[in-house]
């Protein structure tokens, strides 16, 4: 097995950078498939080399009550431009939108419908070179690019059938991310998920079962498809309903979590079964991030979130006697996935999100590793649901006791 000079170099590195007490940091190795592994012990930062995020916002966009043009519904996705400049993407409303760099309403890019920049299932937005504004479709499977000011330039549409047959059923092409590069992740599904894959190799720590999904790499032009790797679906556990058997999510239901890189085609996934993050870079490396993680415990108010929503799923279904006969039936996790999201910030910078914060109430922990996987440390957020993390911005969701949205942008300081 031959180790490059770059990794004993960075081995070397990050023993260095050890805490007190003298143990190593970090430990990298690289497996005989060329996988390079960083095992994380302990953050590299020092208290004063820590991140922070200011408590608050730069800019806020939302009303409760006032223009349509700031009124938000869903917001999936957003992305600041070189100067400033906001761009939303509701998938509520189907729009997507360019505020200026105070939160001031410019203009509507597109709204609903499949004509020529307008959108069905709008999830992603990437700000490429020059600004030009790239907004991906999900349903319609196409990709719609603007110039700066907003201005129609073109349309692109993926032919999902060309990418199915380089799939072996029962998988099929499910959803899809665009990479700057012009090419697509596409996460794979499974059609249905047979009694004997629930009992092979798909099983949840609790007796749930997850079936097959997992991402590949396709060049725009079709001609390269790259499986990046399997992995488990939306953990799911067998109860008995009125009309017979049934599937349902458990609380903190483990999943896995994809993250792209708005800049490089750089992908990560997360299997929440474990504290292990894979990311592939556009050069065809492979590396697994590991960490060991805290211990969360599933606590009452994730069970009263889990409890409403499959409630609302029932309602008008089942008696209120009969969604409670269905709950009972659910074993309640003990512990927390070691992560939730995961999000990959405009340096390369992985961030993966643990929960709210210990320290700082009010305030969600991320942990942060750079580009080559080694832990930095913890940076508590304000309490968002990020959508970008630039350079030295964050960008994300705050939805009040009234479900009322507003798009924040925070400042994040380093010393």
């Amino acid at each position: 097995m031959r180790i490059s000079l770059a990794l004993i170099v960075a081995t070397a590195a990050a023993t260095a950078c050890s805490s007190a007490g003298g143990a190593p940091a970090t430990h990298l190795a690289v497996d005989s498939a060329g996988i390079t592994i960083v095992r994380n012990e302990r953050p590299l930062w020092s208290y004063a080399e820590s991140w922070s995020v200011s408590d608050e916002a730069r800019v806020t966009i939302g009303v409760l009550d006032g223009a349509a043009a700031y009124q938000l519904h869903d917001v999936v996705a957003a992305k600041l431009q070189s100067e400033g400049d906001i761009v939303l993407v509701d998938g509520g409303t189907r729009e997507v939108r360019l505020y200026d760099s105070a939160g001031t309403f410019l203009k509507e890019l597109g709204g609903p419908g499949s004509g020529p920049g307008e959108f069905e299932y709008p999830v992603q937005v990437l700000v490429t070179a020059g600004d030009t504004i790239s907004v991906w479709d999900d349903a319609l499977a196409r990709v719609t690019r603007f110039n700066p000011q907003g201005e129609l330039l073109d349309i692109r549409t993926v032919d999902r059938g060309q990418i199915a047959k380089a799939i072996d059923p029962p998988m099929y092409p499910g959803t899809a991310r665009l990479l700057p590069d012009g090419n697509l992740m596409v996460r794979l599904t499974e059609k249905a998920m047979t009694k004997q894959a629930a009992k092979t190799g798909n099983q949840g720590s609790e007796g749930g079962s997850r079936a097959r999904s997992g991402a590949l790499r396709v060049s725009a032009d079709y001609a390269r498809v790259d499986t990046l790797m399997f992995f488990g679906d939306a953990e799911l556990v067998d109860v008995a309903a009125p009309w017979g058997d049934w599937r349902l999510p458990p609380p903190r239901a483990k999943t896995t979590v994809l993250a792209v890189h708005s800049d490089e085609s750089r992908v990560c996934i997360g299997d929440q079964r474990a504290a292990e993050i894979a990311c592939f870079g556009p050069d065809g490396s492979h590396t697994l991030i590991r960490w060991t993680p805290k211990q969360v415990a599933v606590t009452e108010a994730d069970v009263t979130v889990w409890r409403d929503t499959t409630v609302e799923l029932l309602a008008g279904k089942l008696s209120e006697s009969q969604v409670i006969g269905v709950l009972e039936q659910v074993v309640v996790p003990a512990v927390r996935p070691p992560f939730s999201e995961i999000r990959i910030d405009a340096a390369g910078n992985l961030w993966a999100e643990q929960g709210p914060s210990e320290e700082n109430v009010g305030s969600i922990d991320y942990l942060v590793f750079d580009p080559t996987g080694v832990l930095l440390g913890t940076v508590a957020t304000p309490p968002v649901r990020i959508l970008d993390i630039g350079h030295d911005y964050l960008l994300g969701v705050y939805e009040d006791d009234l479900e009322v949205q507003y798009l924040k942008l925070f400042d994040i300081l380093k010393p």
